[in-house]
């Protein structure tokens, strides 16, 4: 079935077009990601993806990131120039034809400071005027803040200055070509400035699983979507009709109170086993209201399964709800995500490129013709993907204790 959404963001537009214009994602759509370090890894926790691909039907990704490159496109010289650099990346951007282009570079560039900049912007523009022949909507996403771990780590303190000024020349950049802009140094932070404090990366630069699952929170933030609310509110005897927020409810039975829930979309994925106990995403919470209760403690089961316990006043203020079959889901849909990442991975990437298609192609060249036979394995896991995403519904029942533990 095809649908469009259809959100105003000022954080994406064509190119060319005004940052305010009316965006869309609908069937079809190819989003790719460019970019250094932050981009390459998402593809190893999928935190990104899941959450845009939660939102939106048919839509496929493709992560081209590069860990240690740059807008010139210096890692992915290889053996040779950094102008062959820049032709592999723009070629393999071609083959995967984008409709939206998530552009993330600047972290390396920033280490040569100010000085640094007007190469940096040069390069940036060479850049985007080479994606312009696609029509992709582009967006920028600003180099993340150097988190301060303590020493023998340097003091982050002088190069976020460097961080920034990049991150600024990024959105004026945005501002003028009329596409997308991210500011990820502000959205996410620095996790050692929460409270509690709970950083966000292993070494002040690269995120960890905790990073990205918050960095897909900002990043939704920052393209101008907001969190997927969920609320289910009902009586226990029925007095009042059940009002919901991001779900529908259907087939309400009362003593014991039993309903089914079907999501407009799934959850987040739950915490990773690095977060801080408590670890919530802001906007996001789903809470369950259930007035009318006798005195006593109650049980909910989704679908069978305990998910969570509290007494009569504490189910009439609300108890967010933090486990259960739809979440479990939503973590099944990361893990085919990364799964389809590993596959693509190999296919544009491929460990023996130099015997392949390089300067040692005379020995194994003939090899080459097997990496095309991952396209079809992607893309019946992207199939997958399209029917995991999709939320099932589910039967939740509240009961006593005393009765739900017989």
């Amino acid at each position: 079935m095809t649908r469009t959404l259809a959100i105003l963001v000022v954080a994406l537009a064509p190119l060319g077009a005004r940052a305010a214009d009316a965006f869309t994602l609908k069937d079809g759509d190819r989003v790719v990601l460019i970019g250094s370090t932050l981009i390459e890894r998402e593809q190893r926790y999928g935190y990104w993806e899941t959450a845009l691909t939660e939102r939106y039907p048919g839509v496929t990704f493709r992560n081209l990131g590069w860990s240690g490159d740059t807008v010139f496109g210096t890692a992915q010289a290889s053996f040779g120039s950094v102008a062959e650099g820049f032709k592999h990346r723009k070629d393999h951007v071609a083959a995967v034809k984008p409709t939206v282009i998530l552009v993330g570079y600047g972290t390396n560039e920033s280490f040569d400071g100010e000085a640094g900049l007007p190469k940096f912007l040069d390069g940036l523009n060479v850049l985007l005027d080479a994606l312009a022949p696609h029509k992709a909507r582009v967006v920028l996403l600003s180099p993340l803040r150097h988190e301060d771990l303590g020493r023998p780590l340097p003091d982050p303190a002088p190069q976020n200055k460097n961080v920034r000024l990049y991150a600024d020349a990024l959105r004026r950049v945005a501002e003028k070509r009329g596409c997308g802009y991210v500011d990820l140094y502000d959205l996410l932070g620095d996790g050692t400035k929460t409270n509690p404090p709970s950083a966000y990366t292993d070494n002040g630069m690269h995120l960890t699983a905790y990073g990205y699952w918050r960095s897909a929170a900002a990043l939704e933030q920052g393209l101008g979507l907001k969190p997927p609310r969920w609320r289910v509110e009902i009586t226990a005897d029925g007095s009042a009709k059940g009002v919901t927020s991001g779900a529908k409810l259907d087939k309400v039975r009362h003593n014991p109170l039993r309903f089914e829930v079907t999501d407009d979309v799934l959850p987040p994925p739950p915490a990773p086993k690095d977060a801080p106990k408590g670890a919530a995403l802001p906007g996001a919470e789903r809470v369950l209201r259930v007035g009318k209760l006798a005195e006593g403690k109650y049980v909910l089961k989704i679908d069978g399964q305990p998910v969570a316990l509290a007494g009569a006043a504490e189910w009439a203020l609300g108890v967010p709800l933090t486990r259960g079959p739809e979440f479990e889901q939503a973590e099944k849909l990361r893990a085919a995500i990364i799964d389809k990442n590993h596959q693509y991975f190999y296919r544009w990437r491929p460990a023996n490129e130099t015997y392949l298609f390089g300067f040692r192609k005379h020995e194994q060249g003939q090899n080459a013709a097997e990496i095309p036979k991952f396209d079809p394995i992607v893309e019946k896991m992207e199939a997958d993907i399209g029917r995991l995403r999709l939320p099932a519904s589910h039967t939740f029942e509240l009961a006593p204790q005393a009765a739900a533990e017989k």
